[in-house]
């Protein structure tokens, strides 16, 4: 439906999602949190605003965006030889055994994948993340306010994705699980809802075991 509206595309796709997250005030807390990385890894980047905003806030860094849509980042208007965009799933390009990426994002993607294979998913982002390195984690958690159910309706009715939300304690879980009891630096809410948690995922020793 968003690719019918042609060049009103964009601004129709930024003023509809600027309804649910901010995504300068996203990328001002990974900047705060992740240096300044050589190597930077979306996984799930969709049409490629997030990344397009990753370009310019790290401009010496090199960006992959990757997704399993048609055309990943056909959105994304910071396009230069430092950015690409790769149509394959995290376990892919792992098995290319890239160098590793000094900053991991995931950005509202886990409700959209399958309960069964969202430790998975988890498990190959960090094998793809550099010692020292990060992950972000976002997701729209579970809560009781009107916010989170105008997000869960929007995701779930209008996108028409059989999406499933975590609670706070569910996402928690899910990363110790994967990353180590340690593994949770620290995290922050992503502007106008509470719902956008994110936290700061480095590896720990049980990660690399």
């Amino acid at each position: 439906m968003r690719r019918s509206l042609g060049r009103f595309e964009r601004p129709a796709t930024d003023l509809y999602r600027s309804l649910f997250v901010n995504l300068e005030a996203f990328v001002r807390g990974i900047r705060r949190c992740a240096g300044s990385p050589r190597r930077v890894l979306e996984i799930g980047c969709g049409a490629g605003i997030v990344t397009e905003h990753l370009a310019t806030a790290f401009p010496d860094a090199d960006i992959t965006g990757i997704d399993i849509c048609e055309k990943p980042g056909w959105l994304c208007a910071h396009r230069t030889g430092r950015t690409r965009f790769l149509r394959m799933t995290a376990a892919e390009l792992r098995a290319t055994q890239p160098l590793p990426y000094q900053l991991v994002v995931i950005g509202d993607v886990l409700h959209h994948v399958p309960r069964l294979h969202r430790r998975e998913l988890l498990a190959r982002a960090a094998e793809l993340i550099a010692d020292g390195g990060v992950l972000v984690l976002k997701e729209w958690v579970r809560q009781p306010t009107l916010a989170y159910l105008m997000g869960y309706c929007s995701d779930r009715f209008i996108t028409g994705d059989d999406v499933h939300f975590m609670g706070e304690d569910q996402l928690r879980a899910l990363v110790v699980e994967v990353f180590g009891a340690e593994s949770v630096h620290s995290q922050f809410h992503v502007p106008p809802w509470t719902c956008n948690l994110a936290l700061v995922i480095g590896r720990s020793a049980a990660t690399e075991s």
